[in-house]
C-alpha cells in the first residue's frame, strides 16, 4: 500500500494537469507580395547586322517595391528603372550587350559614353573571354582569372580611388561611387552618388573558361535615389551567377 501510494504521488507531480505546451521555436514568416509592372521595349542597335529581337513581353512580376518604378528590356536584358523614362540597347558585334534606361529627351546611352553626373540606370553583359568584359569586372575582383587575363596583356585593371567595394557573395561584389568618385558606375563622378553589383560567377576552373558577367549601375538624384534598392535587389534575383559551358559571344 505504501508503494503504491508513493507511485501515485510521484505520477501526480511529474504530470501536472495545467503543463503548459513549449512555445514554438519556428518563426512565422509571410510570403513577399507579388506585383505586376509594365513593360517598356527598348529599341536596340545591332552592331553585326539586323534583328528583329527577342519577345518582350508587356507586363512582368516582382516582388520589389513598386512605387514610381517600370521594367525596360529588348528580351535579352530587363531591369527596373524609373516610371516614365526612356531606354535604348546595343548588341555588339563582339557579343557585349548594353541597355540604359534615362531621362526622355536625352541621348541614347547605350550608343554614347555617359557623361559624368548623368541620371541613368545601366546594364552591362559581356563575357571574360575577351579584354573588355575581363576589364569590366577585374577591379571588383582583383584575384579572379579576369584580373590575370587583363594583366598577362600587358595592361592594369581601371583604378577607381575612394570607390568603396563589399562582397555580397564570392560571385557577386557591390559598389559605391560617392559625389566626386570616378569608379565602376556609369554617372560617377559628378554630383550623383552611383551604386551597382557585378555578377561573375567564381568558377574552379576558370582560367581555362570564359564566363559571362553582367554588371548594374545606378545613379539617381537624391529624391529618386531610394529606388537603387529596388532596382538593384531585383536585378540579383533575375541575374544569379551562371555557367553552362558556353559564353554569349
Amino acid at each position: 500500500m505504501i508503494a503504491s501510494g508513493l507511485w501515485a504521488a510521484g505520477a501526480s507531480a511529474s504530470t501536472p494537469r495545467s503543463a503548459k505546451k513549449p512555445a514554438s521555436t519556428h518563426p512565422r514568416t509571410s510570403a513577399p507580395a507579388v506585383s505586376v509592372l509594365p513593360v517598356i521595349s527598348c529599341p536596340t542597335t545591332y552592331g553585326a547586322g539586323s534583328g528583329s529581337g527577342p519577345f518582350v513581353p508587356h507586363q512582368l512580376a516582382t516582388t520589389a517595391s513598386v512605387h514610381d518604378l517600370s521594367f525596360y528590356s529588348n528580351g535579352m536584358i530587363t531591369v527596373l528603372g524609373p516610371a516614365g523614362w526612356a531606354c535604348g540597347a546595343l548588341v555588339a558585334a563582339d557579343g557585349g550587350q548594353k541597355l540604359d534606361v534615362y531621362r526622355p529627351g536625352k541621348p541614347d546611352y547605350s550608343l554614347n559614353i555617359v557623361p559624368r553626373g548623368t541620371a541613368v540606370i545601366e546594364v552591362d553583359a559581356d563575357y571574360t573571354g575577351h579584354l573588355p568584359g575581363a576589364e569590366q569586372v577585374c577591379a571588383l575582383f582583383p584575384h579572379s582569372a579576369a584580373a590575370s587575363e587583363v594583366e598577362q596583356d600587358g595592361m592594369s585593371c581601371p583604378a577607381a580611388p575612394g570607390e568603396k567595394r563589399s562582397a555580397l557573395t564570392d560571385d557577386v561584389v557591390k559598389f559605391t561611387d560617392q559625389p566626386g568618385i570616378s569608379g565602376t558606375g556609369a554617372g560617377s563622378g559628378g554630383s550623383l552618388t552611383s551604386v551597382g553589383v557585378a555578377v561573375y560567377p567564381q568558377i574552379p576552373f576558370a582560367s581555362d573558361a570564359s564566363v559571362d558577367i553582367s554588371l548594374l549601375s545606378c545613379t539617381l538624384p537624391p529624391k529618386m535615389a531610394a529606388l537603387c534598392s529596388a532596382i538593384l535587389g531585383d536585378f540579383l534575383v533575375r541575374n544569379p551567377p551562371f555557367y553552362a559551358g558556353q559564353t554569349s559571344g
